[in-house]
């Protein structure tokens, strides 16, 4: 069965924001930044419980290489994972919390 994967506006534009930034400091850096959350995005569809909890509903998994941390939920029922947050690590945290449920 596949998972079916919804993001979160905030998210998303956090991810677009993200590649922006990192193609206009090198070129080819954004692309390599999105490979490295394809296969993060990979590893939580394929094995969406093995990642630690990150409050009572939301998980997260790191991106290997990357100062990023994606947020999710997971709907064993539905067979969906929200994408909550794209969250960069010096980022403050206090506005992590208020979109984690």
């Amino acid at each position: 069965m596949s998972v079916r994967v919804l993001h979160e506006a905030e998210a998303a534009i956090e991810f677009q924001e993200s590649v922006a930034w990192y193609e206009e400091q090198v070129d080819g850096l954004g692309i390599g930044f999105v490979f490295a959350v394809d296969k993060v995005m990979e590893a939580i569809c394929g094995e969406p419980l093995r990642f630690p909890k990150a409050s009572r509903e939301s998980r997260k998994a790191r991106v290997l290489g990357w100062p990023y941390t994606i947020y999710f939920a997971f709907n064993e029922d539905a067979q969906e994972i929200k994408v909550v947050a794209m969250w960069h690590g010096k980022r403050n945290p206090a506005g992590l919390r208020l979109r984690l449920k």
